[in-house]
């Protein structure tokens, strides 16, 4: 198996960290062609990474996706067996893909370029689905339980959240959100979380000196 990926790529970096702690024999490499460009949508439609090819001809798309596969191999699965437990997990992915990471978009694409935005405004929205977070950790205790494959998941992304609103003078989002910061701390513990965020923090710092 190989793995098309990228270190700027906080979805690409959650299949990377899977694949560290359960040591699967799959090759990282970066994209074969430019993301969208004709020849990378001819090969593979959804025109983004990360993408796992199993063979020449059949690959797997969208992380989330990727990493239940994976983890469906493993002898040593993360995926809670308990219902209620397994369910809590899926929700917990959908906020961080569905709510936080959206929030961030305008303030990503500013650093990118883009069209000029609020930065209070935006940052404000940040700190709502914090919020949510916050009291999605309160109903769960998701913090003081062991680690699962959303917590990789959203691990990725929380270096983003984190590091982007620094960007704009907001040195740490998370102060007043007490369990999403203990969670935060708790993972980055994680040898091969820590090894991941570290790559996605090289580049973003090298991306910023551009």
């Amino acid at each position: 198996m190989q793995l098309l990926s990228s270190n700027f790529s906080p979805y690409s970096t959650r299949v990377r960290i899977l694949i560290a702690k359960q040591q699967h024999q799959v090759e990282i490499t970066a994209p074969d062609f430019a993301l969208r460009s004709p020849e990378f949508l001819a090969k593979y439609p959804l025109g983004k990474i990360p993408v796992l090819k199993l063979s020449d001809s059949e690959y797997l798309s969208e992380s989330w996706a990727i990493m239940q596969y994976l983890d469906a191999l493993s002898e040593q699965s993360l995926s809670p067996s308990a219902p209620l437990a397994n369910a809590r997990m899926h929700e917990w992915l959908r906020y961080v893909d569905q709510h936080l990471a959206p929030s961030l978009l305008p303030l990503f694409g500013q650093l990118l370029g883009g069209p000029a935005i609020d930065v209070d405004a935006q940052m404000q929205k940040v700190r709502v689905e914090l919020d949510k977070g916050e009291r999605l950790l309160s109903s769960n205790n998701r913090e003081l339980k062991p680690l699962d494959l959303a917590d990789i998941a959203t691990a990725a992304v929380m270096y983003f959240v984190v590091a982007t609103p620094a960007q704009f003078g907001e040195m740490n989002i998370l102060k007043d959100f007490p369990k999403l910061s203990a969670w935060w701390q708790r993972v980055l513990q994680d040898p091969e979380i820590e090894t991941g965020v570290s790559e996605m923090r090289q580049a973003f710092e090298g991306f910023l000196k551009k």
